[in-house]
């Protein structure tokens, strides 16, 4: 088996030999046993599905949450790789849906990405049961669970899912999970103990630094000194869409590299452009919301800057993650002051609904069916805030299993225990904030050895340099600016969309 999976690993991919972790977890699959992988970010988590696409009979199914990332790795797997890869997701129009599940039924395909919302309907899962499922991966396996950072209930009903499909073997795929996630991960999906292959969480290769600032101004000015100065291509992660646009606004005043922003709020094809440019090199800095950098395939960036403290070290230690794939010397800097601790709390309450919205939620339940969008809207219930109410909703007893709600469900039950339920995610949020602030502002302690212990990780070895506490220079990571002409600053999106698309 290890000589099969090293030629085909070399014939395929080009690699000579695994990454830590990967022949380990592939191994293991191929054996036919669900793996719980926690590899770090950068640590080639998708090869541990692919390569088992290429030599298990029937279709590798991967649940991603992310509908760039996967549009990115079937380009990617098309054109290098030769693999006959495809993806359904909610993009996507009903004939390029269609087309995608008869190539499914005709065996054009060994590689299918497909979104959680998409999974859930019946003709994809027919036709998915048709064919044969030999493996189902679930790509950032955290949002499955209730007490993971990124919590989504669209990923609730993938063991559900797998059920259905004749149980294949599962590989879930995480770089950030608690031991609270990974228990859950491995109950939600029957993964036995023994199967789960845990990387060590420490990034060797990257310095840890945190500059404590008094207020705003100071962190602005700071923080725009350093953008400036620190050598390679960097991305600096904002908390709010206003930070990003007065930061990137603040700069091109008087700095000297290519820089653009990035969050929800750009057109998709503006955040399509500012992310190609990014990866090519046109663009020395990102300045971003937490919506840019997963499934970034990019190994030289160089530092990530947080220029607001994030909500959780899962978030944290997910966003560094993305510096020195390289494995050469990386930087990562934490700009703390004391004000980002209420913007959090701020919006860990916006993130709820009120106790009179779940009541309302409930009252309509009681008719007999779930609340339609007019009704939602109606309660300024967001979609996102629906699926949650009806998932503890269905928790509570009210869905039967044939989908419909129970007749004359009890109300006042079900929004207590539903209440009780946010009032537990709320906390469970809250404590994950208070490690972050205990994080940043930690000054006694190395910061390599608090963070990886969080993660129920001993190691603490470094290549370069450690961390602000252990002593560090950030001069080691400063370099000369690149110049660039009138032309180049600040960077247009009208002047890149010509270049990239000459003939409009």
């Amino acid at each position: 088996m290890r000589e099969q999976l090293r030629i085909a690993l070399q014939t395929c991919f080009g690699y000579r030999s695994f990454r830590p972790g990967q022949e380990e977890v592939i191994s293991r699959i191929m054996c036919g046993e669900s793996v719980l992988g926690l590899l770090a970010t950068g640590g080639g988590k998708s090869l541990t599905f692919q390569l088992p696409a290429l030599l298990l009979p029937g279709i590798t199914l991967v649940v991603s949450p992310l509908i760039s990332l996967m549009t990115d790795q079937v380009q990617q797997l098309r054109a290098q790789k030769k693999i006959p890869a495809a993806t359904l997701n909610s993009a996507q129009s009903r004939e390029e849906a269609r087309e995608t599940l008869r190539g499914l039924e005709q065996g054009r395909f060994k590689l299918l990405y497909v979104s959680p919302e998409r999974l859930q309907q019946p003709v994809v899962q027919n036709v998915l049961k048709r064919i044969g499922v030999s493996l189902f991966a679930v790509d950032e396996a955290h949002c499955i669970s209730q007490w993971g950072h990124d919590f989504r209930t669209d990923y609730l009903r993938l063991p559900e899912a797998a059920k259905r499909l004749g149980n294949p073997p599962v590989l879930a795929l995480t770089a950030t999970a608690t031991a609270e996630v990974r228990e859950e991960i491995c109950q939600l999906f029957a993964i036995k103990p023994e199967n789960v292959v845990a990387l060590p969480v420490n990034r060797a290769n990257i310095a840890l630094d945190v500059i404590h600032a008094e207020d705003e101004g100071e962190r602005r000015s700071l923080a725009l000194k350093l953008m400036d100065s620190l050598a390679g291509q960097g991305i600096v992660y904002c908390s709010t869409r206003q930070a990003v646009e007065v930061l990137v606004s603040s700069y091109q005043i008087e700095g000297k590299k290519r820089i653009h922003g990035y969050h929800g709020g750009m057109e998709s094809m503006e955040r399509m452009l500012v992310q190609a440019q990014f990866a090519s090199g046109e663009l020395d800095l990102i300045v971003a919301t937490n919506a840019f950098g997963m499934g970034i395939d990019k190994a030289d960036i160089r530092f990530v800057l947080h220029y607001q403290m994030p909500a959780s070290l899962e978030a944290y230690a997910q966003e560094i993650g993305r510096v020195g794939r390289d494995g050469k010397p990386g930087y990562a800097a934490l700009f703390a002051v004391r004000e980002d601790v209420q913007i959090h709390q701020h919006m860990v309450e916006k993130e709820y609904p009120t106790q009179e919205q779940v009541e309302q939620y409930c009252r309509l339940l009681a008719s007999g069916a779930f609340p339609s969008p007019e009704q939602l809207a109606a309660l300024e219930i967001s979609p996102e805030t629906a699926e949650l109410l009806a998932f503890y909703a269905e928790k509570a007893g009210a869905r039967q299993a044939d989908g419909t709600v129970v007749r004359n469900v009890d109300e006042r039950r079900i929004a207590r225990a539903i209440i009780q339920a946010l009032e537990r995610r709320k906390l469970k949020k809250l404590q994950k904030l208070t490690a972050m602030v205990r994080f940043a502002q930690e000054r006694n302690q190395c910061l390599r050895k608090s963070l990886n212990r969080y993660f129920g990780d001993e190691q603490h070895s470094f290549a370069t340099q450690c961390c602000t506490y252990c002593g560090l220079s950030r001069d080691a990571y400063t370099g000369p600016s690149p110049g660039r002409s009138e032309e180049e600053m600040p960077w247009d999106f009208r002047r890149a969309l010509a270049r990239l698309l000459p003939n409009l």
